[in-house]
């Protein structure tokens, strides 16, 4: 039996349900709360960032990561794995993994510590200084096209913000 009003559940179902229908060609998007949201901009730039990076150094070339890891190395000889771990924010599998990919390469060397056999120290190996100073120039030219969008005192504040993330 139908209510007395004559209107059905499926008839309220309808008139609740908001109205479909086709958006016009060209449509501004309206983004909501997405612009407020922290994590999107960071995920955005990311994204643009690393189009950029394959811009100028190339996809099939060393990744920011891996470049990152070469950095610390190349400024600090010797350096055990636990601590570029530590200061890419990598866990012991995963840095392995990575240096196993930079060791297969001929990038770098491990070797075995004198005083302390658990420990391993990284270093470049003359091919991996020589393709390390090749890519800092791509990476120099990346870095002065991406921060060209900010005025000096900008990009230093931005680059502090970004720090304040992961520091603890």
């Amino acid at each position: 039996m139908e209510p007395a009003s004559g209107n059905t559940g499926r008839a309220r179902d309808k008139r609740a349900a908001p109205a479909k229908r086709e958006r016009a060609a060209g449509a501004k998007v309206d983004l909501g709360p997405l612009p407020k949201l922290l994590g999107y901009n960071l995920r955005r730039a990311h994204q643009v960032a690393w189009r950029t990076y394959v811009s100028f150094i190339g996809e099939n070339k060393i990744r920011p990561g891996l470049f990152s890891l070469l950095c610390l190395v190349r400024a600090n000889p010797g350096i055990a794995q636990i601590e570029l771990g530590t200061h890419l924010g990598v866990d012991k599998a995963s840095i392995v993994a990575l240096l196993d990919r930079l060791e297969r390469a001929g990038l770098i060397e491990r070797r075995r510590s004198i005083r302390d056999r658990r420990r391993q120290g990284i270093s470049l190996t003359d091919s991996g200084t020589a393709e390390f100073e090749a890519l800092m120039g791509q990476v120099r030219a990346l870095e002065r096209h991406m921060a060209g969008r900010f005025s000096k005192a900008e990009l230093e504040q931005f680059l502090g913000f970004l720090q304040r993330m992961y520091s603890a």
